[in-house]
């Protein structure tokens, strides 16, 4: 009640505080049991030789770091080390009362060398992220390391073994049965006692927990036509013709092509390529490229024919740049000034490196062909939704940051329960300070527009806000209470699901040895499940419900969130991520990003709002 901090003894000392004794048991405080177990667990890890134990602020978990480099030396300048992040945690399936440990293992890759020895041995540093003389070994700088010293092979060989998941299966058995040997020198408050540490498979009978398989939606084609043909979804979309195919069967589609003189002879197959897949696949029949070439590769030779008239009224515009482009700053990045510009004409692009060109595969080709017919507001499909009294509206809020690492929140999309888009904008963008009455004004104004067409007002209906982070009363709950008042006419429930990667959860199929089936769900209590997606990975998705919510089925929930994951119009293969965080987030991002560009104006984004243009 914001009135007692609860503090305890981590090992057998004098109370210096001389406060109130208070008892306290799981049914009413078992989240500060679940705290005392942990603090317990860190201290005695801490206790242990060769060990580094910290906090990582971001996740809020306990990191156990070796300081083994289990490279051994083998590639000069980088080392890779073991992590172990443990975290306690509570869970009531079946109204049970289940405290656990979370052991989640990792390698992380550090370089030895610092910002001079990098550039010493002709690492491009440039663009990279760091801090003082130290630039953080991330996916990107590791990639750009292992090429320019011709490690790659090498690095894949001595690393594979290290991360299958069979090896962590073993690795956390292993500190189960360490820890369970020493639950006497784990120091529990009040002379408690670590009697056992369980390690239960699923199903079980003595956990409660109640997992269920989710199937993979049908998808919905021109017509209503759908199948469940072994086809892959491309082939799908050649033979049944995409969901929209109507609004394009005899529309003229002006296809712009900006691109440096120098790569002419490279992009003819290109585009013979482009319009063979887009006529034969998603059926555009009526085609035309315009192909305005540069002198050069600087970003003034792409400024200057920017508003070529050959450019004025494309549906799309395709701007081809190269490798090198891609490391400079925004600001002097032809993509980026290329983007912000068309948008400002109300044309999406598709940016493509020559060096993809060069390269093309079915793959590559499949992939820009629905991004391209996503981009000039074509819906290739639609998924199965389930048959309910209430219509529902799916808004997805997601996040990026800005170049001073501030969080930006990623004002919200709107999509129908079959997945179809109908809205999104980030305009204005909002930070933490504005977060709350951006919110509300959007969705006020957003859902004014769709009310009007989509739902019927008479009737109940729901709002399923899919968040990056946990609600708060401060900006999701206020916005959707103010909004609520100002609809008060109708009538409405709604649910609030942080959908969240940033956990301990692991999954395993025979130790780590087989793949988890994809849409595996788990359902921890009645406001906590976890869904699965990619069956060779080990980590799920976690669903929180918050408790405010006024629709609270939570496998109802679930399982939309697994069935959003079909939409993804970047590839034909489903996502990891559900469309409703990963839209926004990549919108919010672009934007961002756009805004440095001289003359931006969010007001631009008005003229593409209903059009995948930042996919």
């Amino acid at each position: 009640d914001n009135d007692k901090i609860f503090y305890w003894k981590v090992k057998d000392v004098d109370d210096v505080f001389n406060g109130e004794k208070e008892e306290i048991n799981v049914n009413d405080n078992p989240f500060v049991i679940n705290r005392i177990i942990e603090t317990a667990i860190v201290n005695f890890f801490r206790e242990q030789k060769n060990i580094n134990v910290f906090l990582n602020r971001y996740s809020q978990s306990w990191v156990l770091e070796s300081n083994k480099d289990l490279l051994g030396n083998k590639i000069e300048g980088l080392s890779l080390i073991r992590q172990i992040k443990i975290k306690a945690t509570f869970i009531s399936p079946a109204d049970l009362n289940i405290f656990g440990i979370l052991i989640d293992p990792e390698t992380k890759t550090i370089f030895r060398w610092n910002k001079s020895e990098l550039i010493k041995n002709g690492i491009d540093i440039s663009g990279l992220k760091g801090k003082d003389e130290i630039i953080f070994a991330n996916k990107v700088a590791l990639n750009r390391f292992l090429v320019a010293r011709g490690a790659e092979e090498k690095f894949k060989k001595l690393t594979s073994n290290l991360n299958k998941n069979e090896k962590n299966f073993e690795l956390i058995k292993d500190i189960y049965g360490w820890l369970n040997k020493h639950t006497e020198k784990i120091y529990l408050p009040s002379s408690n006692k670590i009697r056992e540490l369980t390690f239960n498979y699923l199903p079980t009978n003595n956990n409660g927990l109640s997992h269920n398989i989710i199937s993979n939606p049908i998808r919905y084609f021109y017509s209503g036509s759908s199948s469940n043909q072994r086809k892959s979804y491309n082939e799908l979309v050649k033979q049944f013709k995409p969901f929209s195919y109507e609004l394009f069967s005899t529309k003229r589609i002006k296809i712009g092509i900006l691109a440096p003189k120098q790569y002419e002879g490279s992009l003819e197959k290109f585009i013979l390529d482009t319009e063979s897949i887009l006529k034969n696949d998603i059926h555009l029949s009526k085609i035309n490229f315009e192909t305005v070439f540069i002198d050069g590769l600087d970003l003034d030779s792409y400024k200057h024919k920017i508003y070529d008239s050959k450019l004025e009224s494309s549906d799309i515009v395709f701007v081809v740049v190269n490798e090198e482009h891609k490391k400079l700053p925004i600001s002097k990045s032809p993509y980026y000034l290329c983007k912000a510009k068309f948008i400002g004409m109300g044309i999406p692009t598709q940016d493509i490196k020559i060096e993809n060109i060069r390269r093309l595969n079915q793959f590559i080709m499949n992939n820009i062909s629905l991004n391209v017919y996503a981009k000039i507001g074509g819906t290739a499909w639609t998924i199965e939704r389930d048959e309910k009294i209430k219509e529902e509206l799916v808004i997805g809020i997601g996040s990026t940051t800005d170049e001073n690492n501030q969080t930006i929140l990623g004002i919200a999309q709107v999509f129908n329960s079959d997945g179809q888009y109908l809205v999104g904008s980030c305009s204005p963008l909002s930070t933490k300070e504005n977060y709350s009455q951006n919110l509300e004004n959007y969705l006020y104004n957003t859902l004014t527009r769709i009310l009007e067409n989509q739902i019927n007002q008479d009737n109940e209906f729901r709002l399923i806000f899919h968040l990056f982070k946990s609600a708060s009363n401060e900006y999701e709950i206020t916005a959707i209470e103010n909004v609520l008042k100002r609809f008060s006419s109708l009538k409405f429930k709604y649910a609030l699901l942080h959908l969240s990667y940033g956990h301990n959860f692991n999954l395993y199929f025979n130790d780590g040895k087989g793949e988890v089936t994809k849409g595996l769900y788990l359902e921890l209590d009645r406001y906590r499940s976890l869904l699965h997606f990619i069956p060779k990975s080990r980590i799920p998705l976690q669903i929180i419900l918050d408790k405010r919510s006024t629709y609270l089925d939570i496998f109802d929930l679930t399982k939309q969130v697994f069935w959003f994951s079909n939409l993804s119009h970047r590839s034909y293969n489903p996502s990891k991520k559900t469309v409703t965080l990963m839209y926004p987030s990549l919108m919010a991002s672009m934007t961002e990003k756009l805004k440095i560009i001289d003359g931006w104006d969010y007001d631009r984004l008005n003229f593409v709002s209903e059009k995948l243009w930042f996919i």
